[in-house]
């Protein structure tokens, strides 16, 4: 019954002796100390058990058991935060369950133009689209890379120079030819054409930073004055490129910009950014892989940054031009340099070579 329930969370008797005197049994308990009654409330409880002579404190707790106070439950998630702070420093996600890598890829405007899934009309209205169809069924289709790359030249040549914009699928996906064919210098100056009317065009500024870095890789023996040249051309076109990714995050900010537009804006820039970081290691190259207090070190850490900017964190090829890095470090790290600062922060040569070793093996297929 409910009744002895209640009953039995009433404090129990002390005899005069201080001993406990405890009911044979729970209906003992219940015949001596409650009315036959069905039920009984609070206020005959509270009268019952000061008859009965217990504490009054004793009653109170008895009809009200303690629970917890404010106090408390505050101190418990006080202890709760710390340990959850405690086991993300100590145990980051990122340790146990890092992300694979993924392909960047080239700039490209994707997959072959067919006619078939095209419309009659647009071909027929659209010079550019007509030739593109062509070029790219030489290409796609018939795996004529040559005979495309003269093709899209025979056509570019009719474009109308004051509409190179109408035009620039066409051009788009000639420089992607040229990129494949490994034809640098003719990359470079096509590009460097249409830079001229559109400097800020993605698809222009990234294959004019891939061809001058081709070009540049091509020759290791350069006497001062030409190391110089190269020097102060990579820092113009890494300028460019900052002017033209700035460019893109203005893009992103218009309010009637939509989710796919928004995609494809962060992917040329993620790909300018990359270039970018190649031309900043290209001028610490050419100034001889300094180290330590040298100016040039900033280059070598502004590449390193925008590999781990969270645009490219996760990109293989950045993480691929940050062994790179760290490669060239280590091999002009002597053993009994304890030392080095990187990126602002001093680091020691066991843990950098470490991080290679990490970096090598997420590169690893």
């Amino acid at each position: 019954m409910a009744s002895d329930q209640e009953n039995q969370r009433l404090p129990v008797k002390q005899s005069v002796a201080g001993v406990q005197a405890q009911p044979a049994t729970a209906a003992q308990a219940v015949l001596g100390h409650l009315p036959g009654s069905e039920s009984i409330d609070t206020a005959e409880k509270v009268q019952i058990a000061r008859e009965e002579g217990y504490d009054a404190m004793a009653i109170d707790l008895a009809l009200v058991p303690p629970g917890a106070t404010p106090a408390d439950i505050i101190r418990l998630l006080i202890l709760i935060t710390v340990a959850a702070v405690l086991v993300i420093f100590f145990f980051p996600l990122n340790r146990f369950f890092k992300p694979a890598p993924q392909d960047l890829g080239s700039m490209s405007i994707g997959g072959p133009f067919l006619e078939a899934s095209q419309n009659a009309s647009d071909v027929r209205n659209k010079p550019w689209l007509k030739a593109l169809v062509k070029i790219d069924r030489l290409y796609f289709q018939e795996g004529k890379l040559s005979e495309a790359i003269k093709l899209a030249e025979l056509e570019l040549e009719k474009a109308p120079q004051n509409d190179r914009a109408g035009w620039r699928n066409l051009y788009y996906r000639y420089w992607e030819l040229l990129l494949d064919a490994d034809r640098g210098l003719v990359l470079k100056m096509s590009t460097r054409a249409y830079l001229d009317d559109y400097p800020e065009d993605p698809f222009a500024n990234y294959y004019f930073a891939r061809s001058f870095l081709k070009t540049a890789d091509r020759y290791h023996n350069l006497n001062a004055q030409t190391r110089n040249s190269y020097r102060q051309n990579a820092e113009a076109v890494a300028r460019q490129l900052d002017r033209t990714c700035s460019s893109l995050l203005a893009q992103k900010k218009h309010p009637g910009v939509s989710q796919e537009k928004l995609q494809i804006i962060e992917d040329f820039y993620q790909k300018l950014r990359l270039e970018q970081a190649k031309l900043f290691v290209l001028i610490w190259k050419l100034g001889g892989f300094e180290e330590d207090e040298h100016p040039d070190v900033i280059y070598r850490d502004k590449a390193l940054d925008i590999c781990e900017s969270e645009a490219l964190a996760d990109m293989k090829e950045a993480r691929a031009l940050k062994a790179v890095i760290y490669t060239h470090v280590l091999d002009r790290w002597n053993w009994f340099e304890g030392q080095q600062i990187i990126q602002n922060k001093l680091h020691q040569r066991k843990d950098f070579r470490k991080q290679l070793d990490e970096l090598n093996a997420e590169l690893i297929p």
